[in-house]
């Protein structure tokens, strides 16, 4: 029992005497727990939802039911849209996230002289989560001009689906999951393959021969390159078999743009296993790096939920684009000249991991 007391005390200290973890370990449950409160206890009018409202109701009452919707905050309607028609091709671009029509009956007196109607709340069949908050949003709407008629609640709500771009909910949790599986062998594989080898000796042993650090590199980035690779194909075939999954887009374009994206995320494992001293530290740098992305990314929590300054902000992590590419390669067709902008985010993220690994790259 003295013994174990005496290696308990040990790794106790040994956890004390490395600050950097030390302060990880206390502050991130911090921090997110801080930042996961404020969703869950801020005001509704902080989510931000892209919609476009189409009012083809010429009462009065019509009229006043859309002035209603404009002064919520949660909706903002970014375009200005004369028809039904263009509002759903904005939202199978990915433009917009609903759209609330009003038909033209909306606002007529019913059999107790009371103004009366039906709102067509349209949403994306392969996003139902954010379409589930719209309802909510355009529930609490109606449920207030309701009370406020005080009588058989006259205003009623319609929800319609449509599809973009034959775009299934499966194609999307596709792009997420395969996007996810990318940065997995780049944090989990190339972080913790690099501390490993430090705390065996096998990198200071290689530093003292011809080998230089850059072939080392090369050919470590490369390894995991197949396993990257290996891994898309075969969720790709496993989607198309058993889900009859289709990719819409260019097979080339998937390509390049995986490959883009599978170079950064194992660059930025080079990183974080260069600069961690041990094994510990890179699995907690590395939980950090692959939590936070789910979060902040979109596949923990629909990014329509979060303030539009954060929804802002996150559209410049590392793992967004990657998700937000494939998802229009597969679900829209989409080409790599359409996705500059995705392109540009990672090609900067990874020349910025590139200048900071050379810095921080530590061989023991």
């Amino acid at each position: 029992m003295k013994t174990a007391l005496l290696y308990a005390r040990i790794q106790f200290l040994r956890v004390f005497r490395d600050p950097i973890t030390l302060i990880v370990l206390f502050s991130i449950p911090l921090i997110l727990l801080l930042v996961f409160g404020s969703f869950t206890t801020r005001d509704t009018d902080d989510i931000s939802l892209k919609v476009a409202v189409i009012n083809n109701s010429n009462e009065e009452f019509a009229a006043q039911f859309k002035r209603n919707i404009d002064q919520v905050k949660v909706l903002n309607q970014p375009e200005t849209t004369a028809s039904l028609n263009g509002a759903k091709e904005l939202m199978k671009s990915g433009q917009i996230d609903g759209i609330i029509e009003l038909p033209k009956e909306f606002g007529k007196t019913n059999e107790n002289g009371v103004p009366s109607g039906r709102v067509n709340v349209v949403v994306d069949q392969s996003d139902l989560s954010t379409g589930d908050i719209l309802m909510g949003v355009m529930g609490g709407i109606a449920e207030s001009t309701n009370a406020a008629l005080g009588s058989q609640p006259p205003i009623q709500l319609e929800q319609q689906s449509i599809r973009g771009t034959n775009a299934r909910m499966f194609d999307n949790f596709y792009a997420m999951f395969t996007a996810m599986a990318i940065m997995m062998v780049g944090i989990f594989g190339v972080a913790s393959a690099i501390p490993a080898d430090k705390k065996s000796g096998v990198l200071r042993r290689m530093r003292v021969t011809p080998l230089r650090s850059s072939q080392m590199i090369t050919g470590l980035v490369l390894a995991y390159f197949i396993v990257t690779v290996l891994s898309v194909v075969m969720m790709t075939a496993f989607a198309g078999l058993v889900f009859n999954m289709k990719i819409q887009g260019s097979i080339f374009d998937f390509g390049v743009f995986v490959f883009v994206g599978a170079a950064l995320m194992i660059a930025l494992g080079v990183m974080v296993g260069g600069w961690a001293r041990n094994t510990t530290q890179s699995d907690i740098y590395g939980q950090i790096i692959f939590l936070g992305s789910l979060a902040f990314s979109g596949l923990w929590v629909p990014r329509a939920l979060m303030p539009e300054w954060l929804q802002g902000i996150t559209t410049y992590l590392p793992l967004t684009p990657l998700i937000e590419g494939m998802q229009r390669i597969v679900t829209e067709g989409a080409d790599l000249a359409s996705l500059g902008l995705q392109l540009a985010i990672m090609g900067a993220w990874l020349v910025v991991i590139f200048l900071i690994s050379i810095k921080t790259f530590r061989w023991e």
